[in-house]
């Protein structure tokens, strides 16, 4: 292999962790290797002479600049590429780089520089473009103490040119552990004050000292530096765009929207394809309700693509982030089939975008698009990891989505102990649901033979005693269940005090699956993977395999069983949680103990239980509950007082009316809650609104008004609404 005439040459002081990658990211490719050490005691140098470098040791005199420049003073080839220890290069063909460096048309290239941030390193990133390969020429010098550049040198030059290079380095000095064991933060600011103080007006150092401010969230101190920058710096720097791009952002957050507005708008105008700030100022416009602007902006974003090669940009802009972004704008305005669209495309960047799939599901389920989203499915079930089938699973349990459920069960990556329970559910409840016994004696055989104590299996078990002898039958798996969920036993007590100790709502009661179920069923084989549980980075995410948390869920209950007691007690005053509420919902609604689940309708604490607020997935599965059940749902929920004075009051009107549509019933609204609603429940409550004035007029002339039933998603209202509410 042909070594192109290229010097690399490199600053380090204590790279001992990241060096030895560094250097073998560029065998092949570099003739000679030229380090200048400011002062290592932890083996760097060692590293650097193995790898073949020649090793100088400089001074460190509080200027990368000059400590720069004595490495390329002693480069001997004809080209030279600076790269840092905690920098390497990926993908970089030698005959590529050949032909660049062979050119009589540039001084120097930019290449795109792929700076990884937060916890993890090939994860999220910022990149921009940096002249780090130009000619070897002694007039070619790195400026400045920190943020140090050599753009300017070669700009300086008779007929300087720099061009661009598609030649990319990964960065990974500004992930979380990186800043803080080398200090940045503090250092650069010391060493940019210190500039400063001998050159106050430098645009550039101040330039630098705002973008310090900015990287530490420091939004008001970076607007007071950069903002009078717009009038002062070249519009060939170089980093103009950027600097427009944080200045209006730090404005925003800093609390001027208006000012921050006005420098969006001027940026956008000379960079009308700047993709990052074009969705920042989306998303400026979008808080303040303008979301057609906001649309029109990020379709701009779209239609401009990745231009990263131009400006700097985020992981995901004009691509992947943007869609995800206008997809989310598109629900805000009803535009559902459209953000669908948008969503499948980003699974089309990025097959495993845990934030993709928690739109497009709750989207597909809620508009009666299922088979859709099954078909999605199958065609990316390869790629999809565990930590994505964590938030699927539950999804479509919960939807009681029989056609998804079954494409996700056989995704290769779902561990084979949720795959039995999953193929159990699928086998019984789902295709036969009034059958819960076979479940029952199936779950229970699995839990004999697998390890003790696992919640997704006690917890059907569980919701199924409910099902077939009321929440006093339950108890006997309570206890098991609240070794990893203890508010659960407020909600079982709670419940079995509405009943006192039957079943509230004796249809379609089953027989006591420990009395009349069959014993003869084949057992089955105990799975030895455990469920990964996920990150809480979205709140649908779950605290186990089976039920997804609700947007409001923190924390368990401090509630607590006491001993063996198949009716644990709790202390005076104990509350009962919203979450663990939602727990016990998601697994009754599976299991289909319906009974049991209409009694969450009775006030609990002097408060309503908001049926709205549970996991989107479960408004879908609620639709699939017996018709005597949803009439029932909706006498229970018409008998009740409403005040309707928010817009999570509306979601909850939307969700009965969807219950009743699902029933052949028009629902039921008095003209005084109608205008309340209407005052108050937003765009959503409006439509859902008028929707029903078309049922209602239809019911009075059906020849003359042609209403389908049916035939709008009621429980995308819902969302909508919910996503209006504070």
């Amino acid at each position: 292999m042909h070594n192109p005439g290229l010097s690399l040459c490199m600053i380090i002081k204590n790279e001992a962790q990241h060096l030895e990658k560094c250097l073998r990211s560029v065998q092949g490719l570099v003739s000679e290797i030229i380090i200048a050490d400011t002062g290592s005691t932890d083996g760097s140098m060692e590293i650097a002479r193995r790898s073949g470098a020649r090793v100088i040791e400089v001074p460190w005199e509080h200027d990368f600049s000059k400590a720069r420049n004595r490495a390329l003073r002693l480069a001997s080839y004809t080209w030279i590429l600076v790269l840092d220890a905690d920098e390497a290069i990926a993908g970089w063909k030698p005959e590529e780089v050949e032909r660049l460096l062979e050119t009589q048309s540039a001084d120097g290239y930019f290449l795109p520089f792929i700076h990884y941030v937060g916890e993890f390193s090939e994860g999220d990133y910022v990149t921009d473009n940096v002249c780090r390969l130009f000619r070897n020429d002694e007039r070619i010098l790195f400026r400045g103490s920190i943020h140090e550049e050599v753009a300017s040198s070669i700009w300086s030059l008779p007929g300087g040119h720099i061009a661009y290079a598609a030649l990319p380095v990964h960065h990974y000095g500004y992930l979380d552990g990186e800043l803080q064991r080398k200090h940045k933060t503090s250092r650069n600011l010391e060493l940019i004050h210190s500039a400063l103080h001998l050159e106050p007006r430098s645009i550039h150092l101040r330039y630098a000292l705002g973008t310090e401010y900015y990287q530490q969230g420091n939004y008001n101190a970076a607007a007071e530096v950069l903002l009078p920058l717009l009038e002062e710096v070249p519009a060939d720097s170089g980093y103009t765009a950027d600097l427009y791009l944080k200045t209006a952002y730090a404005l925003e957050a800093g609390g001027r929207p208006e000012e921050a507005q006005a420098v969006y708008e001027a940026g956008s105008i000379l960079y009308a394809d700047f993709t990052d700030l074009l969705e920042s100022y989306a998303g400026l416009l979008m808080e303040q309700g303008e979301l057609w602007r906001a649309y029109d902006l990020l379709q701009r974003a779209l239609d401009s693509g990745n231009t990263a090669h131009k400006y700097p940009s985020s992981s995901g802009s004009g691509t992947s982030r943007t869609r995800l972004f206008t997809g989310q704008v598109c629900e805000q305005l009803f535009l559902y089939q459209e953000a669908l669209d948008h969503y499948r495309q980003v699974l089309v960047y990025t097959p495993d975008d845990s934030a993709a799939w928690a739109q497009l599901a709750p989207l597909c389920l809620l508009s009666g698009q299922e088979e859709q989203l099954t078909a999605i499915t199958r065609q990316l079930l390869p790629a999809l990891p565990q930590r994505v089938l964590s938030r699927l699973v539950p999804a479509a349990l919960n939807a009681r989505a029989a056609g998804w459920l079954a494409a996700l069960s056989a995704a290769p990556h779902l561990p084979e102990a949720i795959r039995q329970v999953v193929q159990v559910l699928l086998d019984t409840l789902f295709r036969d649901p009034e059958q819960p016994c076979t479940a029952s004696v199936r779950l229970e055989r699995m839990l004999l033979l697998d390890e003790p104590d696992q919640p997704w299996i006690s917890g059907y078990l569980w919701a199924l005693s409910c099902r077939s002898g009321g929440p006093a039958a339950a108890g006997q798996w309570l206890e098991r269940l609240a070794r990893h969920r203890p508010g659960i036993a407020a909600v079982h007590r709670w419940l079995a005090q509405q009943t006192g100790g039957a079943s509230a709502h004796p249809a379609e009661r089953e027989p006591d699956a420990h009395t009349e179920c069959a014993a003869d069923e084949p057992a089955e084989a105990a799975g030895t993977d455990r469920w990964r549980e996920r990150g809480p980075r979205h709140a649908e995410s779950g605290n186990s395999a089976v039920p997804q948390r609700t947007a409001d869920e923190h924390a368990d209950s401090s509630a607590t069983p006491s001993g063996s007691s198949t009716h644990p007690e709790l202390s005076p005053g104990t509350p009962l949680s919203f979450p663990d509420i939602s727990y016990a919902a998601q697994l009754l609604a599976q299991a289909g103990a319906w009974d049991t689940l209409l009694l969450l309708f009775k006030p609990m604490e002097a408060s309503r239980f908001h049926w709205s607020r549970l996991p989107q997935p479960l408004l879908h599965g609620l639709l699939h509950a017996p018709a005597p059940v949803k009439e029932q749902w909706c006498v229970m929920y018409t008998g009740q007082a409403h005040l309707y004075s928010s817009p999570g009051d509306a979601a909850e009107w939307l969700l009965y009316a969807a219950m009743a549509d699902s029933c052949g019933l028009i629902p039921r609204l008095d003209p005084a809650d109608e205008q309340a609603l209407r005052q108050s429940g937003g765009p959503a409550a409006a439509i859902g609104l008028s929707y029903h004035n078309l049922l209602l007029a239809a019911k009075v002339h059906p020849q003359g008004i042609p209403v389908v039933s049916g035939s709008i998603p009621w429980l995308m209202l819902v969302k909508s609404a919910l996503q209006a509410a504070p």
